[in-house]
């Protein structure tokens, strides 16, 4: 093996073990840690009692327009928060995520169009929104992408109780991020519906989708 690899592989599986640790932390600041407060359904999770998820902001989309709360009237939100240079794990929970939609537009095409998937970066230093548009448009046609100011990125992520950092630099200036990585549903009001696992089967969540937009959850 090359021995200047070494290292590089040496960062790249610290991230890795970063990553899982930031999932635990964060799945624990929001399900608490009794098994009854942290499994629902298949592949949702459930928060636990006094927790909030959520909240307003503003943002930049792909386009570079403004963005707020407001800005899906009457749709529903299916959100991701991740960055476009991460090699496995993002582009495997979008791929999920637009999967799941077109499930549901296959068997309910009016109810699929009530959701917007949304991409939220946790890397704004890189994904611009020239880059945000490139990325997102190759998961699904109706993808938002979002990034911001490294302030406002910091705040959203807060209010979705999303972990993330800055992982080690490596050789050529590339680094990873560490980041929790539930998907979010969200109501066209802005309030929390649920959340789903990383790695929840796209059946499982458009099963989920349906049964909440349908409104026949319960």
């Amino acid at each position: 093996m090359n021995r200047k690899a070494l290292p590089i592989i040496g960062v790249m599986l610290a991230a890795m073990a970063a990553i899982g640790l930031a999932a635990l932390v964060a799945w624990n600041q929001l399900a608490g840690t009794g098994h009854e407060q942290g499994v629902s359904r298949s592949g949702e999770a459930l928060v636990a009692p006094g927790i909030t998820v959520g909240g307003s902001f503003e943002l930049i989309n792909q386009d570079g327009q403004t963005v707020t709360q407001d800005s899906f009237p009457g749709q529903y939100q299916l959100i991701y928060f991740g960055y476009s240079s991460c090699p496995d794990v993002c582009p495997t929970e979008l791929s999920s995520m637009a999967a799941a939609l077109d499930i549901v537009a296959e068997n309910k095409p009016d109810l699929a169009k009530q959701v917007t998937p949304v991409f939220i970066t946790i890397d704004p230093a890189r994904d611009t929104p020239e880059m945000m548009k490139d990325y997102v448009t190759a998961f699904h046609p109706r993808m938002v992408g979002l990034t911001g100011s490294d302030a406002a990125i910091a705040d959203i992520a807060r209010k979705f109780r999303v972990f993330y950092s800055k992982g080690t630099q490596i050789e050529g200036g590339f680094y990873l991020m560490n980041h929790s990585g539930y998907v979010y549903f969200m109501a066209p009001d802005g309030s929390f519906v649920t959340m789903f696992h990383g790695g929840t089967a796209p059946e499982t969540m458009a099963e989920a989708i349906t049964r909440y937009v349908s409104g026949k959850d319960g």
